[in-house]
């Protein structure tokens, strides 16, 4: 199984994103151990469990590596809830909308909302304006791993660490 880092892993995923943009999710939570975070991303093709040391920085340090979907989701989302992706976005329509929640802060939102609901994932082009999302964040641990997947686990996070003590001398 094949471990990718950073730029690559960032370029595949993006690669794979841009080909098929519709039924992507992208969870992320706390790791059982470390105090790394675990993430997973799926699409209608594949799924990668990703580990990543924080989430409080810009740029990260992240590896991650195909896997099978999980056996439990870690999160029950509603069905209307949208998938992520990339949704285009008219400056001037969200500048309304933001005006609207100078007005109305209660039902801006829910503009807003609506709004983003409405579009259709879509390739990121260069020059234009896009919301990115959702990235569902949860405080629960990821339950319901396989046993190939716990080992997958405890690589990411062996290697995370190699990874950091490479960077920063004094890291654990």
């Amino acid at each position: 199984m094949e471990i990718l880092k950073g730029t690559a892993l960032s370029k595949y995923l993006l690669d794979k994103y841009t080909r098929n943009p519709k039924g992507w999710n992208f969870t992320i939570g706390p790791a059982k151990k470390d105090n790394f975070f675990d993430a997973l991303v799926s699409s209608p093709e594949e799924n990668w469990q990703l580990k990543i040391d924080s989430i409080f920085k810009p740029n990260p340090a992240v590896l991650g590596a195909q896997t099978e979907p999980l056996t439990k989701r870690p999160l029950a989302l509603p069905e209307h809830f949208p998938t992520y992706g990339y949704r285009k976005l008219d400056p001037e329509i969200v500048l309304k909308v933001l005006r609207e929640q100078e007005e109305n802060q209660e039902e801006s939102f829910g503009s807003l909302e609506k709004l983003i609901a409405s579009l259709e994932p879509t390739a990121p082009a260069p020059g234009a304006s896009y919301a990115q999302g959702p990235f569902v964040f949860t405080n629960q641990k990821f339950l319901g791993l396989s046993e190939n997947q716990r080992k997958l686990d405890d690589r990411l996070s062996s290697e995370l660490r190699g990874l950091l003590r490479e960077k920063y001398i004094g890291y654990g």
